[in-house]
């Protein structure tokens, strides 16, 4: 069986319902994790997973919101008895940026590994790949390839392709990442099976907290309703699923409805923990 769990369909936003953005493919009883926004190990747990269950983590860009817990699952996965490498695919910096979150932590693991006297030390080893689009992540009967997005100013930001088979049929799952309408995920995405995607539903200005060019840049490098429709319609996927939304609170037969404007397919309002089976 083939599984697609929503772990987190928030944003930057703190929210008790949605918290930061991570999706887990779960085929042939191995654990594909893309990205670990805030509270994904405790998400990974209700769904019925140990974090030393996940076989590789997939970063789509480096933006906190969907690295925030990279420590926790790393350290998480230890603790539960992980005894292989811990696998990290990133865009480039991803490295640097893990090495330097061990660095930090450096005093308070080393007094854990000599107090604790866990057995699997090899479990704290870890791997980190930095792709391009010349990448591809193959295991038994799945693929995953990534490809370029346009989350400008932050370069580069990947989507990510998962192709596998089902009964000798090739499916495929398009997972967007942070994105504003981009050609080149619709290129990967044409006739997919199911599209994952970020939208930014609205921002009501507020001068506490942000300014009026917070608000359009905000805007500018996500997907608005309309351009998502156009994407899941020109793409002619099977169904689309929404997450990371911007709020993490919205109108939702509002937004349904402004989308089904411009695509007619299966529209699914992405849930915290939320299951579809392939």
């Amino acid at each position: 069986m083939s599984r697609l769990t929503l772990l987190g369909t928030g944003c930057p936003s703190p929210s008790s319902l949605r918290y930061g953005p991570s999706t887990l493919f779960t085929h042939e009883g191995k654990n594909y994790l893309f990205d670990c926004g805030s509270g994904v190990t405790q998400r990974l747990s209700a769904a019925g997973i140990k974090s030393s269950e996940v076989e590789i983590l997939f970063i789509t860009h480096l933006h906190s919101d969907h690295v925030m817990d990279l420590y926790q699952l790393y350290i998480s996965g230890w603790h539960q008895g992980r005894e292989t490498k811990f696998k990290v695919v990133g865009p480039y910096g991803t490295k640097e940026f893990f090495e330097n979150i061990v660095a930090a932590f450096s005093k308070e693991l080393k007094g854990r590994i000599e107090w604790e006297k866990r057995p699997n030390k090899e479990g704290l080893d870890f791997e980190v790949t930095e792709i391009n689009e010349t990448f591809k992540f193959q295991d038994t009967d799945l693929v995953v390839t990534p490809f370029e997005v346009d989350h400008y100013p932050v370069e580069p930001a990947y989507g990510y392709q998962i192709t596998f088979f089902k009964e000798e049929e090739e499916k495929s799952i398009i997972i967007s990442g942070d994105t504003r309408k981009s050609e080149n995920l619709i290129k990967y995405a044409r006739n997919a099976d199911a599209l994952v995607h970020e939208v930014f539903v609205n921002l009501k200005f507020d001068e506490k907290r942000m300014s009026r060019d917070t608000l359009k840049n905000v805007k500018d490098y996500h997907t608005s309703p309309k351009e998502l429709g156009e994407i899941a319609n020109i793409a002619q996927v099977k169904k689309l699923i929404l997450t990371h939304f911007v709020p993490p609170i919205f109108d939702e037969s509002e937004l349904i409805k402004k989308i089904s404007e411009f695509y007619k397919g299966e529209i699914i309002i992405g849930e915290d923990l939320m299951f579809i089976k392939f």
